[in-house]
């Protein structure tokens, strides 16, 4: 994956200026609240449009001001999982996690819905109600909803927040598994350096809107200690 941004974007008092270059599989984006990360990450999947600059996924601009280029957020193929799992109600486990293959062009779809119910123990659910699902099996269906979509890039904006401690240890291998199967490009957004040092390679730094540092995971972890 190469991921080219240069953004701005002015909302109310706040000004996001982001320019970066990240190749690899795992990057982190780390600040406090109010940093920009989240604001990044609606204008990478198309939430949001920046007011100036370029986005360039592999090559392929995703967003272009100056040559009026804006592709749709359903054409991009940047999966999003969020905090919340934003699953849908009236939809069983099972339809829940096909919603996106089954939107997703058949030359398109690399990942077999069979092998990600099985990496994320998914089998005892695929019948029941999302609305029964405790907060960390709800994150493993929105997961496998997303990556079944067949994402060219993978966004996760602080998927762990709310969770307690050992939920959190209990979904991580199960992030760690599907990276590792698929080989699908990550930003990991979060403003915890345990959830940064366990799911990185390298991170972006930001606070008040401004990319301050672009280092390997490790430096950052050894700097905080």
């Amino acid at each position: 994956m190469l991921l080219e941004v240069n953004v701005n974007k002015q909302i109310d008092d706040f000004n996001l200026h982001a320019e970066f270059k990240v190749s690899g599989t795992r990057c982190g984006i780390f600040g406090s609240s109010g940093s920009g990360k989240s604001t990044l990450m609606h204008i990478l999947a198309g939430l949001l449009e920046p007011d100036s600059g370029r986005i360039v996924l592999d090559g392929i601009p995703l967003f272009d001001r100056e040559n009026k280029i804006n592709i749709p957020p359903q054409q991009r193929r940047v999966g999003v999982v969020f905090q919340h799992a934003h699953l849908f109600p009236h939809l069983n486990v099972q339809r829940n996690l096909l919603y996106g293959w089954r939107r997703t062009a058949p030359a398109d779809r690399e990942i077999a819905p069979e092998s990600i119910i099985e990496i994320l123990r998914l089998s005892p659910l695929l019948k029941r109600s999302v609305t029964t699902l405790s907060g960390g099996e709800r994150q493993r269906v929105a997961l496998g909803r997303t990556v079944l979509a067949c994402p060219r890039l993978l966004l996760m904006d602080e998927p762990l927040t709310g969770l307690d401690e050992a939920l959190k240890m209990q979904i991580i291998p199960y992030l760690q598994e599907v990276l590792n199967s698929f080989r699908i490009p990550l930003l990991f957004i979060s403003h915890s350096l345990q959830e940064i040092e366990m799911m990185t390679d390298d991170v972006l730094v930001f606070s008040d809107g401004k990319l301050r540092q672009h280092l390997p995971t490790e430096e950052l972890i050894a700097a905080a200690r």
